[in-house]
């Protein structure tokens, strides 16, 4: 037996949900005009760092730094807002300038990176964000599989093309954390009282990126800065008629 139930819409019913209706189209006009306005970019990070520190005898901290990483987030195209941020780092790539003691956070007691490859860092939010000017970016953290709130604050230090035409973004960003929080809790006693390892790692991270598929081939860093290419630059950009280093005609000519 089924039972069917009919509800009476009276006329402000009707009203009330019309509004509920409307309100929420418009905020699915604005996401999806938002989302097909950004541009995805990708970290560089021949020229970006990820680096951390944490204090070692409560007298002094040990450095390091991950080598492997892998970076994504999208811009607006007046570039004023920042979202979809996405920060994949492999742990086995931890480098502190000690060859033992990274063999050490590779392992089961820190980053676990046999069954925990991968540290992400992930925020679904929009920021505000302007040259120069710092902000505030909210997201979680996974390490060894549990994930945590974490926010990073930030510097946006700004958009500049490089000799090749490229636009890159600027970013500067710190956060903190404590590694008991995700599991990482080894540790010695101190005769003198305290721990041999402190439980705050403190994150420092210097960003370039490009837009995604549009990265600058890293080899053109290396072309030499000759007078014949600096010549067939110039001619593009109009700053000269012609070339003084080429022998074929056709280089001579410059763009009408």
């Amino acid at each position: 037996m089924s039972v069917v139930m009919t509800i009476k819409m009276t006329p402000k019913m009707h009203e009330e949900l019309m509004k509920k209706w409307k309100i929420g189209l418009c905020i699915s006009v604005i996401t999806l005009s938002t989302a097909v306005n950004a541009k995805p970019y990708e970290l560089v990070s021949e020229h970006s760092k990820i680096g951390f520190d944490v204090d070692y005898m409560s007298m002094t901290k040990v450095e390091g730094r991950f080598k492997k990483y892998r970076g994504f987030f999208n811009l607006s195209e007046d570039g004023s807002e920042l979202s979809n941020v996405k920060v994949i780092v492999e742990g086995s790539s931890v480098d502190t300038n000690d060859d033992k003691r990274d063999f050490h956070l590779k392992g089961h007691e820190f980053f676990f990176v046999a069954s925990y490859p991968e540290m992400i860092f992930t925020s679904n939010h929009s920021v505000k964000i302007s040259e120069g000017k710092s902000f505030t970016l909210p997201g979680e953290l996974t390490i060894r599989g549990i994930t945590k709130p974490m926010t990073l604050k930030g510097t946006y230090v700004g958009v500049k093309k490089d000799p090749w035409g490229k636009d890159n973004n600027f970013f500067t960003l710190t956060g903190e954390l404590n590694r008991k929080d995700f599991g990482i809790v080894w540790n010695k006693d101190m005769d003198t009282g305290g721990y041999l390892v402190g439980e705050q790692v403190r994150l420092t991270l210097s960003v370039q990126a490009q837009g995604q598929g549009e990265k600058t081939s890293f080899s053109t860093h290396m072309v030499p800065h000759t007078k014949a290419i600096q010549e067939r630059s110039d001619l593009k950009k109009g700053k000269i008629k012609k070339l003084s280093t080429a022998t074929d005609e056709n280089d001579h000519k410059a763009p009408k």
